[in-house]
């Protein structure tokens, strides 16, 4: 298969053409006729990311949502660029294994850990530096930010710093280079030429039973921070928070292997065949109907025998329960859900469209050969020599 014709594509990391930095450039030519001559010229340039903050359209998404609220417990959160070389356009140590090693990292910070954040103006960072933190700010370095744009700081202590940050081995295994094929999205999204990078967390969301809490995902540099020490008289430690989004998260229930395998055991037995649903009918009536999740364990009836056009509709899949004098809307609910995904996704609805218009094309046809007693191909043939006017040969 051709890369071209593939729908997705996974790389461990994508170097850019040049990376971060300050550049000489010399141009030189040597001339001999009329007389013997050398030009030369010299430029200097700077390459330069914006590496202390990002603007929202340079992030393409973030999982889970900003704001979002949740059971997100064995949840790693990610971030999605749009600029696909961006985590490995500063090159701030070696190599491990022949792979880059990213330049950042997304750390997960709970509001119970302490953290303090602020904004500031760029032309401020260097006056965040005090005895007591350690901010391993680099001042001169290369970057695309003006004076006055707003940046974002994260401080917190040594111990949070030493919960959440990973290690430099860790970087390359939370980062990597995707491809995905953008044909069949909304027009705004098609524009894309489909390759984007990804930074994941190295920490699940913080998540407590019973109460909701905050957590702040940041995306920040490891460059000073992994490949420095911190100081035995600094008991806090600063960042520049490059991205950020807050979400909140109760733990609903034990997101453990074996307490799933537990959970399914418990079940596994149990007929979900007594929960009553409000359902509004189409009449203007409220009623009350049984479902039960097709997920879950049920004995039942199948009804798989449904002919005619109810087999097309999710009301031809309300069952009717005469003993009882209610419906059943499982299958019916069940019917929407995968009508609902099916249009969510625009490229599988457009083959499923264009198989429905085959398969009644094909009956249309096999209905008019039987009505004529001519097949497609000979009724294209004889309209064929009826226009070339050979009428003889028919």
């Amino acid at each position: 298969m051709e890369f071209q014709d593939q729908d997705f594509k996974l790389a461990d990391y994508m170097k850019p053409a040049i990376e971060e930095g300050r550049y000489t450039i010399i141009g030189r030519q040597d001339v001999s006729r009329p007389v013997s001559e050398t030009f030369q010229i010299q430029k200097e340039i700077c390459i330069a990311a914006n590496t202390r903050t990002l603007a929202g359209q340079d992030v393409f998404s973030v999982y889970p949502s900003s704001e979002q609220q949740g059971d997100f417990a064995g949840t790693l959160p990610f971030l999605v660029l749009n600029n696909q070389v961006y985590p490995w356009i500063r090159h701030w140590r070696d190599d491990i294994d022949g792979c880059p090693v990213p330049w950042l990292a997304l750390i997960v910070v709970s509001e119970e850990e302490g953290a303090a954040e602020t904004d500031v103006k760029n032309k401020e960072l260097p006056g965040l530096k005090e005895p007591g933190v350690f901010f391993p700010l680099k001042e001169g370095e290369v970057t695309l930010c003006q004076e006055d744009d707003n940046i974002h700081i994260l401080t917190v202590s040594k111990q949070t710093y030493r919960n959440v940050m990973p290690t430099a081995e860790d970087l390359p295994w939370l980062a990597h280079v995707k491809f995905v094929d953008l044909s069949a999205a909304e027009d705004a999204i098609a524009e894309q030429d489909g390759w984007f990078s990804t930074v994941i967390a190295n920490r699940f969301v913080p998540s407590y039973a019973g109460r909701c809490v905050k957590s702040t995902v940041h995306l920040i540099s490891v460059d000073g921070y992994l490949n420095g020490n911190i100081p035995s008289d600094c008991d806090r430690v600063r960042f520049i928070s490059i991205y950020h989004w807050s979400i909140y998260s109760e733990k609903t229930q034990e997101q453990s292997f074996a307490a799933r395998m537990y959970e399914i055991g418990r079940n596994s037995c149990t007929v979900k065949d007594q929960s009553l649903k409000p359902h509004y009918l189409r009449t203007g009536e409220k009623a009350y109907s049984r479902y039960h999740s097709p997920l879950v364990p049920y004995h039942a009836k199948r009804y798989d025998n449904l002919g005619g056009e109810e087999r097309y509709t999710a009301d031809g899949r309300l069952i009717y329960d005469e003993r009882n004098g209610i419906l059943d809307i499982s299958y019916s609910a069940a019917f929407q859900l995968g009508r609902m995904i099916s249009l969510s996704r625009r490229s599988e609805a457009e083959k499923i469209a264009a198989w429905r218009r085959e398969q009644t094309m094909g009956e249309h046809l096999r209905m008019l050969d039987e009505a004529i007693g001519v097949s497609l191909p000979e009724l294209c043939e004889i309209c064929e020599k009826l226009l070339e006017g050979d009428a003889e040969t028919l």
